[in-house]
């Protein structure tokens, strides 16, 4: 099980990344544009953040930059999960260091798939650097 953000303004599509993810024993954390979800990563612990791209306040590119130039986050794999499969978007949620980018509508086999494997390789990456230290 999982501490997992889900970043996303649309409810509908909040509730049900949500649901699937609650299915699979993962704790689901909430929050609706990437101010709330800075504000929620300051509060909690959370091993993924899965955002949309297009948000009011802040989008998931932006809060993926807050992320990558904090000490305690910038750990933090983030999945971007967007109905945008522009390329444009593609390239710059890339260079800002996103785990993986998903395009909208998603499979829940996908969805889940692209979750483990995101959180195994935080698994690895822990274990490396504990036996590195």
């Amino acid at each position: 099980m999982a501490n997992i953000l889900v970043v996303d303004d649309y409810s509908p599509s909040h509730r049900l990344v949500s649901f699937i993810l609650q299915q699979y024993n993962h704790h689901v954390v909430s929050a609706f544009n990437g101010v709330q979800a800075l504000e929620r990563l300051a509060e909690i612990d959370v091993d993924l953040v899965l955002t949309d791209l297009a948000m009011p306040k802040m989008d998931g590119i932006g809060l993926l930059q807050e992320m990558r130039v904090s000490e305690r986050l910038r750990q933090i794999p983030v999945i971007m999960l967007t109905a945008s499969g522009q390329r444009q978007e593609r390239a710059r949620a890339e260079a800002a260091g996103i785990e993986m980018f998903l395009t909208k509508p998603i499979e829940s086999e996908e969805l889940v798939m692209a979750v483990e494997q995101a959180l195994a390789s935080r698994a690895v990456a822990r274990l490396f650097c504990k036996s590195a230290a």
